[in-house]
């Protein structure tokens, strides 16, 4: 069977599974290189981690439809009563001390398996080594997703143990009030942010760099303007740390910030922008978080409940950098440096005749890449590579369908997974007509007015000026930086532990998500309210 018909919905997976787009995660169409990568190794990769964590479920799988990612939930057969106490018995070693314990596997395992990437990706290759990368680069991508699930499970059931307790000690609370606590510490994300921000402040002192910054070509300018080169190196260092993911996470074909620092300069010149004082906000929040542990502390007094509640709470937050850390070394570095793996693939191809170009390689399966490096009598993969690029492109442009086969009967208890991450079940879909309003789950409160930023992607985040309503169908680590710069955010997909929802929480400015179709009743321009602490965004002026 070819890796196209493995891994491409069919009839008779649509009469087995119910499937569901997942948005909020690939909310592009894959490109057939990395659909042949990505979907064994989320199967497989999430089958090894729930045996070892013994989970509620067997295992996640991915196929793809129209070029977008869906995904089916395989139960366990027996008692899920059972299962899910097992289960929880299995997580108990890993609830404590999970950022050591996230240290550890990124220094002794994925970090190895990174350089053995970058070893493939810069030595030169013939036919037999280019299989022997291909082929290596799907075990690595299996064992980097074992690892992500083995990795983020133990954290979310620790999140979901504190609001558990939270809710236990104040019953009429709402949900995100437990979350509230958990702000102020440091991940790779806000570390990524927090450094475009200092190369902003280094800016902001010469003039001669904010020149360079506005010309069309910056690198240029910059490397003519003697008195900017000590920025560009600045630059250069915060590259080579900050800079191993791709435009677009869970890709191969977008280029990376290394290839193209456009992004990060878009948002370093949006910092330039405005007064905004990254380590004088983190400085205030983790103060907040402080306090306000405080004064929740002293409202129980039940001895057993506050003890219960610091344990809780304790793992929890040493927990949860762990969502923005293990995007940083898994969802985000691995697509990065595995694009120059296959692109020094592409290079030996395109030497011997078979590849116009070598981004060409990615309108490939790997059973078809392969077939060119083994098989001289190969047909020529040009016409078809021209066909899916510009499939490709229209897919870009379609609104996938955000469920496939008939849906299980509702379970009597919503699963917080789907709820708190995915936005399973938001309040409402947006309303048309006179008063053109929105409604989600309310993220991060507090009410903000400001015009409507609509944005597809990072090629437009040069269009978020200080202050604006960023509106999208999901955000992810790569955007963070928008949220020093954007007044409010309003999100199609994702629930309140959504990526949208947590950072901005961080950043302390209203967010709703889960909206469903946002980008669709606002339009660029628009005046909104945005309410975080009810859920709403509407049209105001």
């Amino acid at each position: 069977m070819s890796t196209q018909s493995e891994i491409t919905l069919s009839s008779q997976d649509l009469a087995e599974h119910f499937w569901v787009q997942d948005g909020l995660h690939f909310s592009r169409p894959l490109t057939p290189l990395f659909a042949s990568y990505m979907i064994p190794a989320i199967s497989d990769g999430t089958q090894r981690a729930m045996a070892a964590l013994k989970g509620p479920v067997r295992q996640f799988i991915g196929k793809v439809h129209d070029g977008y990612y869906y995904q089916a939930v395989i139960p366990l057969p027996g008692d899920p009563k059972d299962t899910l106490y097992q289960h929880q018995n299995a997580l108990k070693p890993f609830m404590s001390q999970q950022s050591a314990q996230m240290k550890e596997i990124v220094d002794s395992v994925l970090m190895p398996l990174h350089q053995e990437i970058t070893d493939w990706a810069n030595q030169p290759l013939d036919d037999r080594t280019a299989i022997q990368a291909l082929i290596r680069l799907q075990e690595i991508y299996l064992t980097f997703w074992e690892w992500h699930f083995r990795i983020v499970v133990p954290r979310m059931a620790a999140g979901f143990r504190f609001e558990e307790t939270y809710h236990q000690a104040f019953p009429s609370h709402h949900a995100t009030d437990a979350y509230d606590l958990l702000l102020g510490v440091m991940n790779k994300s806000l570390e990524t942010d927090r450094a475009l921000w200092l190369l902003a402040q280094e800016a902001k002192t010469r003039a001669s760099v904010r020149r360079a910054l506005e010309a069309n070509d910056f690198q240029t300018a910059l490397q003519n303007d003697p008195e900017a080169q000590s920025f560009q190196q600045s630059l250069s260092d915060f590259l080579e740390v900050y800079g191993w993911r791709s435009v677009n996470s869970h890709e191969f074909v977008d280029e990376t910030w290394i290839e193209r620092p456009d992004y990060c300069i878009t948002i370093i010149k949006g910092y330039i922008e405005q007064d905004f004082d990254f380590d004088h906000h983190w400085t205030r929040v983790v103060q907040q978080r402080a306090q306000h542990l405080d004064e929740i502390l002293t409202q129980i007094s039940d001895q057993s409940m506050r003890s219960q509640f610091i344990a809780a709470y304790q793992d929890a937050l040493d927990a949860w950098p762990i969502d923005e850390d293990h995007h940083f070394y898994i969802d985000a570095m691995l697509p990065a440096r595995a694009r120059y793996l296959c692109l020094n693939v592409a290079k030996h191809l395109q030497n011997k005749g078979i590849l116009s170009r070598p981004d060409d390689i990615f309108f490939l399966f790997l059973d078809e890449v392969l077939s060119l490096l083994t098989d001289p009598n190969a047909t020529d993969p040009s016409t078809i590579i021209a066909e899916r690029r510009t499939l490709y492109q229209q897919q870009l442009k379609n609104t996938p369908i955000p469920q496939l086969g008939t849906a299980p009967d509702a379970p009597r208890d919503p699963d917080l997974l789907l709820v708190r991450v995915f936005g399973d079940g938001s309040p409402a879909i947006g309303m048309e007509g006179p008063m053109r309003e929105v409604r989600g789950f309310a993220a991060s409160r507090g009410r903000y007015r400001g015009p409507v930023r609509i944005i597809h992607g990072p090629h437009e985040f040069f269009k978020v000026k200080p202050g604006d309503v960023l509106v999208c169908r999901s955000t992810a680590p790569s955007w963070t930086g928008l949220f020093g710069i954007a007044g409010a955010i309003v999100t199609e997909t994702g629930g309140i532990l959504s990526h949208a929802a947590t950072v901005a929480r961080e950043y302390q400015i209203p967010c709703i998500v889960g909206t469903r179709n946002a980008t669709h009743v606002f339009h660029e321009g628009d005046i909104v309210l945005v309410d975080g602490t009810l859920g709403t965004a509407i049209i105001d002026g």
